[in-house]
């Protein structure tokens, strides 16, 4: 008897809800850098102790990385698989140094340690979930549907691609 062809592996609940929150993340950075763009001047004037079209530039880029990997996750490319630590620790970080340098009031002071531990528990939980069964056999090759051709993230064959 022979097996038919293989069938596609439906995404896993927990990996849509990954890429929810990851893409509302990239919507509330897009947010920011507009929002930091269009009244640098009025937070210039305030005094605010941060560059504003620095940190607009700086979520712009963070935008487009966790959009990027949301996206990724959705179509369910290995890529965004290994990736998703990789951005989601360094965005972590970058929030964590950026209250370093600029905190001001002793508020913000108290935010570092608990935004530090925050970023590591839900890096360990991204992880956690990322090792699951079911999400790792998401990602499989055959499990997900079939890429266009021209398709620059994953090469159709073994070739690399610029």
């Amino acid at each position: 008897m022979s097996k038919g062809p293989k069938e596609r592996i439906p995404r896993p609940w927990t990996l849509w809800i990954l890429c929810a929150v990851l893409a509302a993340i990239a919507l509330i950075n897009a947010a920011l850098a507009l929002d930091h763009v269009t009244r640098a001047d009025e937070y210039r004037a305030l005094g605010v102790s941060y560059p504003p079209l620095l940190r607009a530039g700086l979520a712009l880029i963070w935008a487009i990385a966790l959009g990027a990997l949301a996206l990724g996750l959705a179509r369910r490319r290995r890529w965004a698989r290994r990736w998703i630590l990789v951005v989601l620790s360094n965005y972590g970080a970058f929030g964590v140094l950026w209250l370093m340098i600029y905190a001001r009031s002793d508020f913000d002071r108290g935010r570092i340690a608990f935004q530090a531990v925050l970023t590591a528990l839900l890096v360990a939980l991204v992880a956690w979930i990322m090792r699951w069964r079911r999400i790792r056999r998401a990602f499989e090759p055959g499990a997900a549907p079939k890429r266009p051709p021209g398709d620059p993230f994953q090469p159709n064959s073994g070739e690399m691609s610029a």
